[in-house]
């Protein structure tokens, strides 16, 4: 993400004045991303909090899908063409 381009994206970002109420705020390396631009944080700290809400945002989204799809159908990945040939 840093390598290719999230800086200048959370700067373009920045300069829209989004309101702090609405949920785009609240995608990950927003805050962190800003926080660099602020000085208050090195690259490597903001490296790690983004690597650690993603992991934690995976985490969620995990535990929410084992207990919310279990009547799902499961399908092989290996027939999955022909499945969605059927489709």
């Amino acid at each position: 993400m840093i390598k290719i381009g999230a800086i200048n994206e959370v700067k373009r970002f920045i300069k829209l004045k989004v309101r702090k109420d609405k949920s785009v705020n609240k995608a990950i390396g927003i805050h962190e991303i800003k926080e660099y631009l602020e000085k208050r944080n090195d690259m490597s700290e903001v490296i790690e909090k983004i690597s650690i809400k993603t992991r934690q945002y995976a985490k969620r989204q995990a535990t929410w899908a084992r207990g919310h799809m279990k009547s799902w159908k499961k399908i092989n990945p290996k027939r999955l063409n022909s499945f969605l040939k059927k489709i």
